[in-house]
């Protein structure tokens, strides 16, 4: 069965965007009606940082249909009953075998790609101890090669393109780790 997620309409006040649940469910792959032009569904992004500030990146299984080996964040949608913390929570142990509590979990911001009916969340996850590589479980489906890296070789990655955003967002990621480490 495939899974579900609700569908959003986008609408600017006061130069914030406000999701507003259409109170339909949209059935992942599958062809966007005539009617849901203007439906949008969400998911994250989450960036995860040790204590030593480096980023723990994941280049994406090659046999993935969107951006096979691009390196990316632990990433899914948004599920029916989840909030976007949940699904950071969710995704990174599914993903990783890493659990996140609430309190290491920063939304950065929201961003829509262009061209898409996906507003993904962004966020930073700060490690509150450090995980050796050998220790994470990588869902092999789902993530080929994991690696920490520092700010700087984050941006000479051959990023995804769902994450094209990181080379404005990176910065910003790694002052709320600064300004909130444990």
């Amino acid at each position: 069965m495939k899974e579900k997620v609700k569908t959003y309409t986008l609408t600017k006040v006061d130069g914030k965007v406000i999701r507003n649940f259409t109170g339909e469910m949209y059935e992942r792959d599958s062809e966007w009606r005539d009617d849901q032009k203007d439906y949008y569904i969400v998911g994250v992004n989450n960036w995860i940082i040790n204590p030593d500030g480096l980023f723990l990146v994941q280049r994406r299984a090659l046999t993935k249909k969107n951006n096979p080996g691009k390196w990316s964040s632990t990433n899914g949608l948004i599920q029916a009953k989840e909030e976007n913390y949940e699904t950071v929570q969710r995704e990174t142990y599914e993903e990783l075998g890493i659990s996140i509590n609430k309190d290491q979990i920063f939304l950065v911001e929201a961003n829509h790609l262009a061209g898409s009916h996906l507003v993904v969340d962004i966020f930073v996850s700060l490690l509150d101890k450090d995980i050796d590589e050998k220790d994470i479980k990588k869902q092999d489906d789902e993530v080929d090669l994991i690696s920490y890296v520092t700010l700087e070789q984050l941006l000479d990655l051959d990023i995804s393109t769902t994450c094209s955003y990181i080379k404005d967002l990176a910065p910003k990621m790694y002052e709320i780790y600064s300004t909130n480490r444990y």
